[in-house]
């Protein structure tokens, strides 16, 4: 993975790390993802007419794409619902890296090479550390299971996206489609589970969501961008850097207390960039 990559990687996971935090102080998590996901669909679909459409082979694939999503989605609000940010977020995403590589091998053939293995295990690892910082245990059971569930969806849809960007054979025009049919149908979805309340939520935090819809497509789309031109495995591991910025946020916003848990979590992140970029 060249410096240019990870360096936007990186800018996209302080993005990624910013609408994690706008959607998490949210009053219902499903409806500012509803909302941000309304916004980032309205941008793509204005994007539709100037990429080609898909090949008759990339519609199952956006079709299981958007299944995936849909369910990562419904995971983390539930993840959102039982932990606090410091607990949920770095559970989410800290076996991602380790789910996304198996996949990616088994499903892609992509042999991740021995210093992305290292950079790998460093970065789930932090992860790991920073996620149990805050539970000072055993995570709950539903916090636990909704937060593993999540991070397998993300796994799963990071493989499939791309696989999907190959196949189309434009990342761009993968992306647009993707976030269209995505947000569309979450949007669906979520107006079963709300019902009428929804649209008074919607409004209630039009400010919120329009901003965190903004961040959240920047984010995506240089991850799909990412994604088609490097490994799996390496790509979502630079990905989880946002928990870094997630640590920032939490400590200088709401004065959250750095402990040994939380630095030794930080120390082991930055080596695995360190390693993946070598």
């Amino acid at each position: 993975m060249d410096i240019l990559t990870i360096g936007l990687m990186l800018a996209a996971g302080l993005l990624h790390a910013s609408w994690h935090s706008l959607v998490k102080s949210g009053q219902n998590q499903i409806t500012v993802l509803a909302g941000m996901g309304a916004v980032a669909g309205l941008c793509a679909c204005a994007a539709l007419p100037l990429v080609p459409t898909p090949p008759p082979a990339a519609w199952p694939v956006l079709l299981l794409s958007v299944t995936l999503h849909i369910g990562y989605k419904l995971c983390l609000a539930g993840a959102y619902m039982r932990g606090d940010f410091g607990q949920a977020f770095p559970l989410a995403r800290g076996m991602v890296p380790l789910f996304a590589t198996l996949i990616a091998f088994v499903s892609l053939g992509q042999m991740p090479s021995i210093t992305q293995c290292v950079g790998i295990a460093l970065v789930s690892s932090g992860l790991l550390l920073l996620a149990f910082d805050k539970l000072n245990g055993l995570a709950p059971w539903p916090l636990l299971t909704t937060a593993t569930a999540a991070g397998a969806a993300v796994a799963a849809y990071s493989t499939v996206d791309a696989y999907g960007t190959r196949l189309f054979g434009d990342w761009l025009g993968f992306t647009a489609w993707l976030i269209a049919l995505d947000s569309l149908t979450f949007f669906l979805v979520s107006w079963v589970l709300r019902g009428g309340n929804l649209w008074v939520e919607l409004h209630a935090t039009r400010w919120r969501i329009l901003v965190s819809g903004l961040l959240g497509l920047l984010s995506f789309c240089v991850f799909l961008w990412a994604l088609s031109r490097n490994a799996v495995g390496a790509v979502t591991t630079v990905r989880e850097t946002s928990v870094l910025f997630a640590m920032a946020i939490g400590v200088v916003l709401h004065h959250e207390a750095l402990s040994w848990r939380r630095i030794g979590g930080a120390v082991l992140i930055f080596a695995a960039i360190i390693v993946i970029a070598i």
